[in-house]
């Protein structure tokens, strides 16, 4: 047991007043006249002792009354394990409020959001009024970046709402570490109120301040069930106005239960394509099949639905892509255009298909194009090579064959600069192609599928001769894929991502003098198929809250007006930050939207491209570390001084005060001197000798 006010012990020399009373005690007996000298002395012993032993008594009470008078005003406690030991100057507290979408779940007292403030005042009436308090949300906003008063904390508390920023504990306690100036050498103590969730809440790589004192508030939800759509994606890249298409949802039951027979919607531009049910395990993921035909050309907007409750933000799944009227492709040639590739490209309305010599490009013009063909041209300037390399590192798809004869070295010192393989020594021993990649986005809905969805090819299936070719290998790059392969095992066709873009490398001169390629019917697919895969395309979706770059195209910008994303049916609207890179324009928005819907990047008064966002999925699992498991993480950190504080019926209030405080004992011994005192006042009434 210690002392706050160990000073007032000096007052127990108090306790020789009654002391000194009752041994120089004067008082007065009153004498009672008995006719019976004999009775008189058996009443004067019996009188003794009875009032001896009152005395005894009503001194006792009296200094027990003192003594406890006195041990109270001395503040006696008796220290929690652990605990702090409270300061005189003045405290400054930091209580982080996790406001993710997780703490929409429900409670026994309401959403964990709700519980959350109320907990935050809790731990504020805790404090001194004089000290003073900082608020941390998952915004990291900056009117939090400072510490206020307690009663301006608790206002600040009380309007922290739900938002889509999500952050992970690492971050969190960074944050909480970074103390406002001023603030160095003061005693500092960080509270981290939230579910705690596995996707976010790991204490693992997080480094506490050794300095501040750490309380850890776990708030568990009721029910921790969640039915979410977990992505969208299609199942081919390739977009064409009234071809079909299929749309594949993942959804995952992130709860104990079985679901059955789940409603889930398609809509295309306000328009519902698609209606399909599903069921699913506990813990398990759906994949629903979504087929639809591709409207007229432009920008498309999807909504995928499902219904669940409580958490309901990720329920709903936005996604916006492109559909062009026409594929632009550019053949760059000797002197003539080939006249096979002509043939096949300049009849097609899905193609806006043109020519050039190579000695007549105007390179401006190269970044409006969807695919760039190279048929052999003998050689290739430097400044042809340099503009293919801005041309894929923005994101453009070229397709190289080698020329008959030419300088081979102008080709191989372009595909270096992208890890690429040369193009080797002629290899004159007849060959035939015997292996093509069915599996790959080239081919994988060219040939039909068995019933087990794969491409089986019959072992004497038609395939075109090559009479020479280039010795082509893989070279130092690891994702270089072989579409087609010779007998002799050694690549006829390559793909490989280059930049942001795509390069497709043959082994043979678009010439039936090398090869029968042209003029077999794998031709057209292939060549068709490396159009249709060319088409340009931005991600589906973006997170809100983030970072995540917008690629525009470069020739929407013209003079002096701005860019800006604006949300459809809404008048909020943002200026991202606009870079323009190369020959190509990123759009930043900078955590700046933090609503989920689709939005419309415009130019003035001309909308140029649109855009999804959708809120980040890392909140919909609801699954939470419990308080065994973060204990084990506590115990690996280089840091003790951190505390969980168990959820009870109590006030945090009170909790907070005994760690600080410990168990005040001055109540117990205030009542003990009304005891006391109430015992001396029965002996001299009731006692009597």
């Amino acid at each position: 047991m210690l002392f706050a006010n160990p000073v007032f012990l000096f007052g127990l020399a108090a306790l020789a007043i009654p002391v000194l009373i009752h041994l120089f005690n004067f008082r007065r007996y009153k004498k009672v006249w008995f006719t019976n000298v004999r009775f008189l002395q058996e009443l004067q012993i019996e009188t003794k002792k009875q009032s001896r032993l009152r005395q005894l008594l009503i001194l006792l009470a009296r200094l027990l009354a003192i003594a406890a008078l006195v041990m109270a005003f001395a503040r006696p406690y008796i220290p929690a394990p652990g605990g702090l030991r409270q300061s005189s100057a003045q405290q400054e507290v930091s209580i982080y409020i996790d406001n993710s979408f997780s703490m929409d779940a429900m409670a026994t007292d309401g959403k964990l959001i709700e519980v959350a403030r109320a907990r935050a005042a809790e731990i504020a009436e805790a404090y001194s009024a004089s000290d003073r308090f900082r608020l941390l949300t998952n915004d990291f906003e900056g009117r939090h970046e400072r510490f206020v008063s307690r009663d301006e904390f608790i206002r600040f508390a009380t309007e922290v709402q739900v938002s889509p920023a999500t952050r992970n504990m690492t971050e969190v306690i960074r944050r909480l570490n970074d103390l406002p100036a001023g603030s160095q050498g003061m005693d500092h103590d960080a509270y981290l109120l939230s579910d705690f969730q596995r996707n976010t809440g790991s204490l693992a790589e997080a480094s506490p301040d050794t300095s501040s004192h750490w309380f850890l508030v776990p708030l568990a939800a009721e029910k921790r069930n969640n039915l979410f759509i977990d992505t969208v994606f299609f199942s081919s890249p390739v977009h064409q106005a009234g071809q079909p298409v299929t749309l594949n949802a993942r959804i995952f039951n992130a709860s104990a239960e079985a679901l059955e027979k789940i409603p889930v919607k398609l809509t295309i531009n306000g328009v519902q394509k698609a209606l399909a049910s599903f069921s699913v395990e506990a813990g398990g993921t759906a994949s629903i099949a979504l087929p639809f035909t591709e409207n007229a050309p432009g920008t498309q907007y999807g909504l995928v639905e499902i219904t669940d409750y409580p958490v309901v933000y990720d329920d709903r799944f936005y996604l916006a892509w492109e559909v062009l009227p026409s594929i632009p492709v550019l053949a760059i040639h000797e002197n003539e255009p080939d006249p096979y590739l002509d043939a096949l490209f300049s009849g097609d309305s899905a193609i806006r298909f043109s020519g050039v010599p190579v000695r007549r490009i105007d390179y401006g013009s190269l970044y409006s194009k969807a695919l760039l063909v190279l048929e052999g041209p003998a050689e290739l300037p430097s400044g042809l090579r340099q503009e293919l390399k801005r041309y894929l590192n923005s994101g453009g798809t070229v397709a190289v064959f080698p020329p008959a004869a030419g300088k081979l070295q102008d080709y191989n010192e372009f595909l270096a600069e992208f890890n690429l393989p040369g193009f080797g020594p002629v290899d004159t021993v007849r060959q035939r192609i015997a292996g093509i990649n069915a599996e790959s986005d080239l081919y994988n809905d060219v040939f039909e599928k068995s019933g087990s969805g794969r491409v089986v090819l019959p072992e004497n299936v038609d395939l075109p001769v090559v009479f020479r070719h280039y010795a082509l290998g893989t070279g130092t790059q690891t994702r270089v894929e072989v579409l087609l392969r010779l007998r002799n095992d050694r690549p006829f066709l390559i793909t490989s991502p280059a930049g942001k873009g795509r390069i497709y490398l043959f082994a043979v001169p678009l010439n039936d003098k090398w090869s029968l390629f042209p003029k077999h019917t794998i031709f057209v697919p292939t060549l068709y198929k490396i159009a249709l895969l060319s088409n340009p395309s931005r991600p589906l979706y973006f997170p809100c809250g983030g970072d995540a770059a917008v690629e525009i195209p470069a020739d929407t910008l013209s003079g002096d007006e701005i860019f800006k994303v604006r949300k459809q049916d809404s008048g909020y609207e943002i200026i991202p930050e606009i870079r323009k890179m190369g020959t190509g324009i990123t759009l930043l928005p900078h955590g700046q939207v933090k609503e989920a819907g689709f939005y419309e990047v415009t130019q003035g008064a001309k909308a140029i491209a649109g855009l999804a966002f959708n809120f980040d999925r890392r909140e919909s699992d609801l699954a939470c570390y419990t308080q065994a498991e973060l204990s084990r993480q506590i115990s690996r950190l280089p840091v003790k001084d951190i505390r969980i504080l168990k959820e009870k019926k109590t006030p945090l209030t009170r909790e907070i005060r005994q760690i600080r405080q410990g168990t005040q004992l001055w109540q117990l011994f205030v009542a003990l001197a009304l005891v006391f005192i109430a015992c001396e006042i029965a002996l001299v009434r009731f006692f009597r000798a």
